[in-house]
Parts: C-alpha cells; structure tokens; sequence
C-alpha cells in the first residue's frame, strides 16, 4: 500500500495526493490555498493552461499539459509546436511523422509510449512508456537522435517505432500521462473526470500541479433548465464531485451488492425523472424558455 510519496518538493502537497487518492475531499484545501486551482470557461481554461505551461519551459522547467481528450491534446501539441517554430525560425527542419499524425525536428519534444527493451539507453535501462525526450536530430534514414529529459542520456529512435509508439509530448491524455514526471504540470479539466484521473494528473509534477477547472457550462438549452443550470456548482462543489466518482475496478461480488443497494437505484431513477421534467418543460414551454 502506498503510505508516502517521494516525487514532491513540498511535503505538504505530497500529503494532499494521497488525501486525493483516497477521496478526501479536504484534499482540496491545500490546492486552493496554494492557489492551483483555476476556473472559467473550457475556451479560456485551455489558453491560460497554454500560457502557464509556456512560461514554466521558458523559465526553463520541464512541464506538461494534460487534457481529457485526445482532440485537445492534439491542438495543444500543435500549438506548443507552431510557437517553438516560430520563436526559433526552424520551420525548415527535416520533419518525421509520429504515430499521432503530428510531425517532429530538431527541437521537438516528443513522448513514448511502449516500453522496448531492445532501445537500451544504458546497461539498466531502456525505452520506456511515459518517457519525455528533446529531439536533438533527424537522420537522412528518418530516424530521430533524441536526449531523455530525465537523464540526459542519447539513443536513435527508428523509423518504425516513431510511426507506432512516439507522439509530440507537450501535452498528453490523462490516461496516457501515467508514468510521466516533470518539474510541473497544467492539466484541463471538464469536470467530467474520475478520482482516479485527478489523482494522476495532480501528481505529474514535482514542484506544482495546476488544474484549470471547467465551471462554466456550454449554453446548451437542456442544460440551462437542469438544477446546475439555475444552481450552478462552485468550483469547490465540482471538485468534490470529481473526487466522489470512483472508476476503480470492482469484483463481481462488488458490483452485485451496487445493483442491489437502493441508494445507487434512487441516483438512477432521479436522474430518469430529471430528464422527463426536461422533456415536459420544452414540450410545453418551447425551447425558448
């Protein structure tokens, strides 16, 4: 059982995680003491994310962006990307292209995703899912000479894992981000995600981890007239929400006292009721209302 974490500089938010891997929701106090908690619309969460991660690498940090979503990976990657070119001028560089569709020079940062024993970066150490490297060339044959951030040791890429097992490494997928650490991390976040995606992505970094919070709704009409529409949550209540959705794996036995207890059968059946109030208000309302 995991009682204590090493990654952290600060005792402190290493106490808090384990609080956050539990559910305890008093967790929370440390993260918005310490001021890692942002909040506004999806739009502006994922610029601002941006522009904290961009500051942290120019100061000279490892960092990295987390998202939900591999569509908003995708645009953070190209994003980190097209201001690096346009900051140094390389836009000219011999380019590869990575398993994500997304395409690397000299200067890149890209990330691994399989393990390989056989890319040996030392006599006990290898390629590995989650490492972060600095492209430091691209050979005539396509393949990349890269440096592990980590470690400063060099290895050539080939060709053929770089089209299945490598993508650009600004930013990853919660899922995906297991395995990964660096100086500090800027994740987005929906309010969507499970304990278990919060604990990951607020324990990437060493120094600080910021979650830029979603607490604005997209305006749709059918999620104006639900209770959070007229009530909306505090970015705190949403948190704890977060923290209160258990995706861990459950044994059989488990999941057949769920579908037994009549608390979980009452969350279903409210659910279905709201829903149907939905339906009525627009059948005799109008959409309008």
């Amino acid at each position: 059982v995991l009682t204590e974490l090493m990654r952290f500089t600060d005792d402190a938010e290493a106490g808090a995680s384990l609080a956050l891997r539990d559910g305890d929701p008093a967790a929370l106090g440390f993260y918005l003491d310490a001021g890692r908690v942002h909040v506004g619309d999806l739009a502006t969460m994922t610029d601002q994310a941006f522009d904290a991660w961009q500051h942290d690498t120019t100061a000279g940090r490892r960092s990295i962006m987390l998202a939900p979503t591999r569509e908003l990976v995708s645009e953070l990657n190209q994003r980190a990307r097209t201001h690096r070119l346009a900051r140094t001028g390389a836009s000219t560089s011999p380019e590869v292209t990575l398993a994500d569709g997304n395409r690397a020079s000299a200067g890149d940062t890209i990330i691994t995703r399989t393990n390989d024993r056989r890319l040996r970066i030392s006599r006990t150490d290898w390629v590995k899912n989650g490492d972060l490297w600095n492209v430091r060339e691209v050979t005539p044959s396509g393949d990349l000479r890269v440096e592990h951030q980590g470690t400063g040791r060099l290895i050539t890429l080939p060709r053929d894992y770089l089209a299945t097992s490598a993508e650009l490494g600004y930013a990853c997928t919660i899922h995906s981000a297991q395995g990964v650490s660096v100086d500090t991390m800027h994740g987005v976040c929906t309010g969507a995600e499970s304990r278990q995606q919060f604990y990951t992505m607020m324990t990437r970094g060493r120094h600080a981890n910021h979650v830029w919070l979603q607490v604005v709704d997209d305006g749709d009409d059918a999620t104006l007239i639900r209770p959070e529409g007229v009530s909306p949550l505090t970015p705190t209540d949403v948190l704890a929400k977060i923290l209160g959705r258990d995706e861990a794996q459950a044994s059989a036995t488990t999941l057949l006292h769920q579908q037994a207890d009549p608390r979980l059968l009452l969350g279903d059946a409210t659910q279905r009721y709201l829903d149907g109030l939905t339906v009525a208000a627009e059948h005799h309302l109008g959409k309008a209302y």
